[in-house]
């Protein structure tokens, strides 16, 4: 993919703009597989919410979009929006599973 500085016209930007969605999204599916998973090494519906970790994640959120020259409260909304589903599709899973062991 070219560079943005190098693109001659806006299809090319456009094609350019299309391929990192496509990238974002896709690592979107990969990161919610590892949601699925974790659910496997917590044991209560607290260590699913983990406020602490929410709070560490949505910190380092903030540093790596202001590093990276993007708003960090636009990205940080943007994750506690993320988050909160994650937590919501754990603890659907974590009661699954609880329901299957019975």
């Amino acid at each position: 993919m070219k560079e943005a500085k190098d693109c001659r016209d806006i299809r090319e930007i456009r094609e350019a703009i299309d391929e990192i969605d496509h990238q974002i999204l896709a690592s979107f599916g990969k990161r919610l597989e590892y949601v699925k998973e974790i659910v496997k090494f917590k044991t209560d519906p607290d260590g699913i919410v983990a406020r602490d970790r929410q709070l560490e994640l949505l910190q380092k959120r903030r540093e790596w979009a202001a590093e990276s020259g993007l708003d960090a409260d636009l990205f940080e909304e943007i994750y506690k929006m993320l988050i909160n589903w994650n937590v919501q599709k754990e603890l659907e899973l974590f009661r699954k599973m609880e329901n299957t062991t019975i």
